[in-house]
């Protein structure tokens, strides 16, 4: 089983680390070429003024390294209910005949990993593996260093597009931007403005992809929900945005955002899951007749 959930992984796993790498080296190039020569107006005293650009750097490899890192919990942190005692069936309880068993609440099969998976959210075709239980964690925090990451290249690259084009009208900056693979192909800029131009393209749509799914998974974080669950109006293991921090992000959940290496235990299991109170109804009034 294991072997089989490998090799459905690696391809994605290694697709996306080769992306990330590529974009990683190209922003560091591109701080480096920077910081050896300003060009222009500034000249010669500009080459001498400017600094190593360390501190951009190493901000960079931070958030390269927690990506990486969070990606890596992400995959091998399996919410399945594999190798997890189930002791039978309780209330709430349904019965999957896929895996022939009895699996707890907010507990469902996926057809591409082949198992039922704990407070199953839905399948990430981009690393291959489920978002769920154990891993929701990494998944939130993976969103988060990605979109600041990107958006960090975003500006990087747009900044070397927009002075590479200064005897340029605007107009073609925003056409370079939007059209690169036109642009190119029309003759108006070289190979090397282009590489810069799509490079800021894959970065913004990947900003905006991480960050959407980083609003929208924050948010059914906030209320304590899956997407099954908030598409299905269920609120029932809605505890205070405090308390369903907690079951997603652990005891030292302020702290996660930070490094994949803090500790940060979950509170539950996995099976068995608090629910809100439920309003107690006046009793009717009984009539004498």
């Amino acid at each position: 089983m294991a072997g089989s959930g490998w090799e459905r992984r690696v391809l994605p796993v290694c697709v996306g680390a080769a992306l990330v790498g590529a974009l990683a080296l190209e922003v560091v190039a591109v701080l480096l070429l920077r910081q050896r020569g300003g060009g222009g107006e500034r000249g010669s005293e500009a080459r001498r003024t400017e600094a190593f650009p360390f501190v951009s750097l190493a901000s960079l490899l931070f958030l390269l390294g927690n990506v990486l890192e969070n990606a890596r919990r992400f995959v091998t942190a399996s919410p399945s209910t594999r190798g997890v005692m189930l002791a039978g069936a309780g209330q709430g309880w349904d019965y999957c005949y896929s895996c022939q068993s009895h699996v707890p609440p907010r507990c469902s099969h996926c057809f591409s990993c082949n198992v039922c998976i704990l407070r199953r959210d839905h399948h990430c075709t981009l690393l291959g593996q489920c978002l769920g239980y154990q891993n929701y964690r990494y998944f939130l925090c993976l969103l988060l260093h990605g979109s600041v990451a990107l958006l960090y290249g975003c500006v990087i690259n747009a900044d070397v597009v927009l002075s590479l084009l200064q005897e340029g009208t605007s107009v073609q900056a925003m056409l370079l931007l939007l059209l690169p693979w036109l642009m190119l192909l029309m003759g108006q800029v070289n190979i090397t403005i282009f590489i810069f131009a799509f490079v800021t393209d894959v970065c913004i749509v990947g900003f905006l992809f991480c960050t959407g799914f980083l609003l929208f998974h924050s948010l059914l974080a906030l209320r304590g929900q899956t997407t099954n669950e908030w598409f299905e109006g269920d609120r029932q293991y809605d505890l205070g945005w405090k308390d369903n921090l907690r079951e997603v992000l652990g005891n030292q959940g302020h702290l996660v955002w930070f490094m994949p290496f803090i500790a940060s235990p979950l509170p539950g299991d996995g099976i068995t899951f608090r629910t809100k109170c439920p309003r107690s109804e006046p009793l009717p009034k009984s009539r004498d007749l």
